[in-house]
């Protein structure tokens, strides 16, 4: 091999690792028919040259947009259906109506227990990872096209339950810790296929 042919590959060698790195794929090819009948030679370095270095470096831009991955979203879902409900300026009534509509929930009983339902979840007590999907696809579309976040952090580790979150008439929560446990209290079974089918939704 000649000077002149090292220096080339050389000189390509370095640009088809650069675009290997940068993913461009399509320069990647131009680059390697550079080589002409010398175009194994070039590939054959290149396996080489990224067998002993290793895999790249990602890139910042590449770091930053997987950090900002759902899938990296360690948030509970009461804090994200917070965040979203007031990023889109939307009270709680407003978003129980929406949810009705959206999901076929008829009567006043019904609508109820979608209330009830739904305060348990954005409050911390009713788990997500058991929500139906039709429930899931409904809150991402109407909370600013959140389900892909909500579907990646549905397993998330709930918060701590110590304060208790308590629904005010405006449709925001207010927090307060209880000084003295109150007795438990239980909801009556639902009494009609419409409350069972918002218990359904939710999981429960």
């Amino acid at each position: 091999m000649n000077d002149d042919l090292d220096i080339l590959l050389g000189n390509l060698l370095v640009d088809a690792c650069a675009a290997l790195d940068e993913q461009r794929l399509d320069a990647f090819d131009a680059i390697v028919e550079r080589a002409g009948e010398h175009r194994q030679e070039l590939l054959d370095m290149v396996d080489v040259a990224l067998s002993l270095r290793g895999p790249a470096e990602p890139s910042a831009a590449q770091v930053e947009a997987l950090a900002l991955s759902p899938m990296f979203d360690m948030r509970p879902w009461p804090e994200i259906l917070e965040s979203a409900r007031l990023a889109a300026s939307i009270k709680r009534p407003t978003l129980l109506a929406q949810l009705a509509e959206r999901l076929g929930i008829r009567g006043e009983a019904a609508a109820e227990r979608l209330e009830e339902r739904y305060h348990e979840l954005e409050t911390g007590q009713l788990a997500p990872a058991r929500v139906q999907p039709a429930l899931l696809d409904a809150l991402g579309d109407l909370l600013g096209g959140i389900r892909e976040t909500l579907a990646a952090t549905r397993f998330n580790p709930m918060p701590d339950l110590g304060p208790s979150a308590v629904l005010n008439r405006s449709g925001t929560f207010e927090t307060h810790m209880l000084m003295d446990a109150a007795p438990a209290t239980f909801e009556p079974e639902p009494t009609s296929a419409a409350e069972r089918r918002v218990d359904e939704l939710f999981g429960v």
